[in-house]
């Protein structure tokens, strides 16, 4: 199953499973906000507005409202279930929530104002929190104590990251500078660009292939996804011109590429090739400002 989601839009609003050909299966909810949102075999966790309020809701399957909580904040911008509980990260209002499954706060951890709070990722050691405002990503044991703290340069604005399974290396995407950064030991050891030119553009998502071997990267001024290979060091193996405007987010499969444009009222699916290249469009669905793409 395909779940997409986003801001509202005149045809569709909140969270749609879709079929492997992006054919419609059910509505999971019609909230507001959906513009993240994470799925296990368990339901579907998402970021909502109501009311000029941020919250934070959980449905089953089928679309069945388990839970809600509201916030006086401005929506959130990312939220992962990881065990037992669900972690939020607040872009506007800088700071961390974590709940517990009856979406009971357990913990807020604040930043200074700007911090920008885009991620949170999962460690064997606690979480990373990436600040884009403060080009940091800053990691915390289970206690929610500061380990360390990893500085990109001024103005690159680390947006998203993904890492090894054996966390031996990161890949931390930019989204004001539009950089690759991959680190090993925590040190910055290779950049690369994720644009093609100069015209104005801002990095959005970024994906790691199964084997470890391909990692992709998407911008959307530019409307591109660059493919990366591993040899001896990170290489571009391919820039591919995508069809519509805005690639918000995009997920990767072993053998295809599902992206949701917010600029474009547009969903595809796009084959890759034996190389794991980008090949070609096999299926579309008309679904507008859409920033959020899962599957299970």
């Amino acid at each position: 199953m395909i779940y997409i989601g986003g801001y509202k839009a005149e045809q569709n609003q909140g969270i749609y499973a879709l079929c492997d050909d992006l054919s419609f299966h059910h509505q999971i909810c019609t909230d507001d906000g959906t513009s993240y949102f994470d799925v296990d075999q368990n339901g579907i966790y998402t970021i909502i507005k109501e009311n000029e309020q941020g919250g934070v809701a959980i449905y089953d399957h089928k679309g069945l409202l388990k839970s809600k909580a509201l916030f006086d904040k401005k929506p959130g911008c990312f939220i992962k279930k990881h065990d037992d509980k669900i972690y939020v990260a607040y872009y506007h209002d800088a700071c961390v929530q974590v709940f517990d499954l009856q979406l009971n706060l357990l913990k807020e951890i604040q930043f200074e104002s700007g911090a920008k709070c885009h991620q949170i990722a999962f460690f064997h050691e606690g979480i990373a929190v990436v600040c884009l405002g403060l080009d940091q990503i800053i990691f915390y044991d289970d206690n929610y104590q500061v380990i360390r703290k990893i500085h990109f340069p001024k103005g690159s604005g680390p947006r998203h990251l993904v890492s090894k399974k054996d966390e031996s290396e990161i890949y931390v995407l930019s989204e004001l500078s539009n950089e690759l950064f991959i680190l090993k030991n925590h040190k910055i050891v290779q950049v690369l660009s994720i644009k093609q030119n100069d015209i104005p553009t801002s990095g959005a998502a970024i994906r790691l292939s199964e084997d470890e071997k391909h990692l992709y990267t998407s911008t959307r001024g530019q409307n591109l996804i660059k493919h990366f290979i591993r040899e001896d060091i990170w290489k571009e193996a391919q820039c591919y011109p995508l069809t519509g405007i805005h690639p918000r987010d995009f997920n990767l499969k072993s053998d295809s590429v599902i992206v949701g444009y917010q600029g474009t009222d547009l969903v595809e699916i796009i084959t890759l090739d034996e190389e794991k290249n980008l090949k070609e469009t096999i299926h579309r669905a008309k679904y507008d400002k859409i920033v959020c793409v899962k599957y299970d």
